[in-house]
């Protein structure tokens, strides 16, 4: 319990070192300043990092940041809240330990990307200025601003069923929702006395956004990775985007042993005997063309269905960033169409 209390202590003041201009899209910066670490890309076989890779390298900070600010709620909540970290033992019995190395891998992200575009001469992406909305106020949440919002939130579920069929919403394929899980709380919102069950059902729908969360990361980065010029912001993408399907896979992994339970509304099946299974492998799919092979990948990869746009379009309809204020909106969003504007150069 000691480490992971340390672990969020050390993991707040860090992002004060973030330092920027970012109020609106506008103001992020792509105007070019001297680079401290030529290094970083020289030679003809390494071409300058292009506009479009800065577009890139922003909106995908501005992501990490999401993430972690999620990431180190349910790390507070899960270490700090014995009940909401037993249900959550529950299901995986490391899964507060998970929640919390989470929470310093995606802080790790957002540090990197910004030190690379700090060291290109690029301003770094910074959200602090939006870290209005209130935390939890049960026991074990801190008293600060947050970016996201987890107390009353609609989680997708439809990439349970995905993930177990030949389809690729990429051609055109639609998947219902596994479990609907509709204005939910992810996290105890007070200390008012919950019963294991009912606290058993908060846990629950967690596990399940913890899943869907990584699945958009895991998407997000190939579905960059086309559109990037310059050969270190490709290895920032191919080396940062695996990690985030490794999260993915393991929160899936954690939903094996999910127990089966109902109320209030919300219903939660037994996976083992359901008619798609549990394994959490993915079978092989469609992709890039349906003449050929079915491929196991993950999907969707294409800016419509996974793109920048489509994954902060998702976070406003799941209430993520619900009580946030215009200005956030419009500058997520600005970050997210510059981004999916991005094209390769040669």
């Amino acid at each position: 319990m000691k480490e992971m209390n340390k672990l969020t202590d050390q993991m707040i003041p860090r992002r004060s070192l973030l330092k920027g201009a970012l109020g609106s899209a506008a103001a992020v910066g792509l105007g070019a300043l001297s680079r401290t670490m030529p290094a970083l890309a020289v030679g003809s076989a390494n071409p300058e990092v292009t506009a479009g890779d800065v577009a890139i390298l922003h909106f995908l900070a501005a992501a990490e940041l999401i993430e972690t600010d999620l990431w180190v709620q349910y790390c507070e909540l899960a270490a700090g809240n014995r009940a909401y970290g037993n249900a959550l033992n529950v299901i995986e019995n490391e899964l507060v330990t998970y929640t919390c190395d989470v929470a310093g891998d995606e802080q790790s992200h957002a540090d990197f990307i910004n030190g690379f575009l700090t060291a290109n001469g690029y301003a770094p992406t910074n959200l602090d200025a939006f870290r209005t909305l209130p935390s939890s106020r049960a026991r074990g949440a801190r008293n600060i601003g947050r970016l996201t919002n987890l107390m009353n939130n609609t989680v997708d579920t439809s990439w349970y069923l995905r993930y177990r069929d030949t389809g690729n919403p990429d051609f055109g394929d639609t998947y219902p929702q596994f479990v609907e899980i509709v204005n939910r709380p992810l996290i105890p919102v007070d200390n008012r006395h919950l019963s294991r069950h009912e606290m058993q059902l908060i846990a629950n729908s967690a596990a399940f956004h913890f899943v869907a969360t990584e699945q958009v990361g895991a998407s997000i980065y190939p579905t960059m990775i086309p559109k990037a010029t310059n050969l270190d912001v490709l290895r920032i993408l191919t080396g940062i985007g695996p990690s985030e399907a490794y999260f993915f896979a393991s929160f899936h992994q954690s939903l094996e042993g999910l127990p089966a339970i109902s109320g209030h509304g919300l219903v939660f099946p037994d996976v083992h005997v359901n008619d798609i299974g549990a394994h959490h492998i993915p079978h092989p799919c469609k992709f890039i063309n349906p003449a050929l092979p079915l491929a196991c990948v993950v999907r969707p990869g294409t800016t419509p269905n996974s793109g920048a746009v489509h994954l902060v379009q998702g976070g406003i309809n799941s209430g993520l960033f619900r009580g946030q204020s215009q200005q956030f909106f419009d500058t997520l969003m600005g970050l997210a169409v510059a981004a999916d504007a991005a094209s390769r150069t040669c």
